[in-house]
């Protein structure tokens, strides 16, 4: 018998296929306006190494840091976190539509890290990977826009 593998809580990855251009999925991903149709609900993003990230959701939670990487039409990377983790964005070209993967990397893994970001993180990336799509695709966002609603209740799709 095979011994188990241990599982890696630094890091996770997940992949949806989206039925868009990569470079409409790039543009969903480094352009303001675009940000904000379906992850946070204010956004800056200046796509060249350097550059600045500014998200802001419901509740006031913010993110304000600089971009690692961009490579036009095909990777995104940037601080995600207050404790030093990395979001990165690959996107490559799949049959008329698009790969879109996101690794979330370098992350604490104290007890109590591994169950409020490795898994908090995982379910949020895993809304708004849908609500991506959903938006790329359907031109519908699944979030909710009442703060109080949002926050009161614990939902994290703001």
């Amino acid at each position: 018998m095979a011994a188990k593998k241990k599982h890696d809580w630094s890091q996770f990855s997940m992949r949806v296929v989206i039925k868009a251009a990569p470079s409409r999925v790039y543009k969903a991903w480094t352009e303001g306006k675009e940000l904000a149709k379906w992850f946070p609900v204010k956004a800056e993003f200046e796509a060249r190494k350097g550059g600045r990230v500014y998200f802001e959701w419901l509740g006031d939670d913010k993110l304000d840091t600089t971009v690692l990487a961009v490579r036009k039409n095909s990777l995104v990377r940037f601080p995600f976190g207050s404790k030093g983790e990395k979001v990165e964005v690959k996107i490559n070209k799949l049959g008329r539509g698009s790969i879109c993967e996101l690794r979330q990397y370098d992350m604490k893994t104290t007890e109590e890290m591994k169950w409020s970001m490795h898994m908090g993180c995982r379910d949020g990336w895993t809304f708004f990977l849908a609500n991506l799509k959903c938006y790329l695709e359907h031109g519908i966002d699944l979030r909710t826009t009442d703060p109080k609603r949002c926050y009161k209740q614990g939902y994290i799709n703001c």
